[in-house]
């Protein structure tokens, strides 16, 4: 008898991505091939930040508060780039810089995001720039993610051009292969087909998501919360988006997360013409099921809506 891969038990059982992504409020992407290191090993990310060439400046990367490190590569690049993308904010932002080395990060003005400008590298300012697709084909963290992640990269390559799409280390979830982060928002998408790169694109630069293949975003403008907060707030957002055909980035704000009883949270969000809406959220475990290849089945979170769709 043949065991399915964990993608494939995922999509199967027909998990909920809603409340899959955990939250970061600065996204830091370096690009590598990681030589010095063997490749895209499994959980490259620590495994440079302990030791090697690398490690210096992951550290130094690390010291920005609730912040996440991608290696990102893409066919044909030989260049050093670096993006920044800041989600915690109103108007999340998305810079480029190309660097001459590595250990210019370390002049990277961490503080500058805090203080409304532009990140800077030794004293010049990043440039803006409008988007960026980062799609996990990290196939030696689990083979989902190239089986899956590669076609789609191909595809997103074809519908938004090369400069914007790169290939990015693991960013968690690979049973919800191919997984991907759109920036500068930081919205996550899991289960992608190939079918699915024309219509991110287009809603992307419309300034609308995909509720149906999303997972959760970076952050909340404004808010700090904990995982678990943030997981019900992302599932919450998800459900009322589709009820209620709130598609565009700027139709929903979320206004408070409140805990209510031990498995619970009531999550409120207003549009932007004033109507205010409610959520309850309810979490839990899920039946045991492969994280990832390979391995025991375990219990996964899952979140499940239960308040009426009716508005406050």
């Amino acid at each position: 008898m043949m065991t399915m891969s964990c993608a494939e038990e995922s999509r199967t059982s027909g998990e909920n991505l809603a409340g899959t992504f955990k939250p970061a409020d600065t996204f830091f992407l370096l690009e590598s091939r990681l030589t010095a290191y063997g490749g895209w090993g499994g959980a490259i990310v620590k495994t440079a930040e302990s030791s090697g060439e690398l490690a210096p400046i992951l550290r130094h990367l690390k010291q920005a508060p609730r912040s996440k490190t991608l290696f990102i590569r893409r066919p044909g690049s030989a260049g050093n780039n670096f993006f920044v993308a800041l989600t915690n904010q109103a108007r999340p932002k998305l810079y480029h810089a190309m660097l001459s080395g590595f250990d210019e990060l370390l002049t990277l003005d961490i503080d500058a995001k805090a203080d409304g400008r532009a990140p800077t590298i030794a004293g010049r300012e990043l440039d803006e720039i409008d988007e960026l697709y980062a799609i996990c084909t990290n196939g030696r963290h689990d083979p989902c993610c190239a089986a899956h992640g590669v076609p789609v990269y191909q595809a997103l390559v074809e519908c938004a051009g090369a400069d914007a799409v790169w290939q990015t280390s693991h960013i968690g979830g690979h049973r919800l292969a191919a997984t991907m982060i759109a920036f500068p928002q930081g919205i996550a998408y899991g289960h992608l087909d190939p079918f699915d790169a024309e219509a991110i694109v287009t809603n992307h630069r419309a300034g609308h998501l995909l509720a149906h293949k999303f997972r959760g975003r970076g952050a909340f403008a404004g808010h700090a919360l904990d995982t678990d907060a943030h997981l019900a707030a992302c599932a919450a957002e998800a459900d009322l988006r589709e009820t209620e055909r709130l598609y565009a980035y700027d139709d929903l704000h979320l206004r408070a997360v409140v805990p209510h009883n031990q498995d619970r949270y009531l999550v409120r969000f207003e549009t932007s013409s004033g109507q205010q809406y409610e959520r309850q959220v309810r979490t839990g475990m899920s039946a045991p099921r492969q994280a990832s290849c390979g391995d025991a089945p375990k219990p996964m979170p899952q979140h499940q809506v239960l308040a009426p769709s009716a508005p406050v």
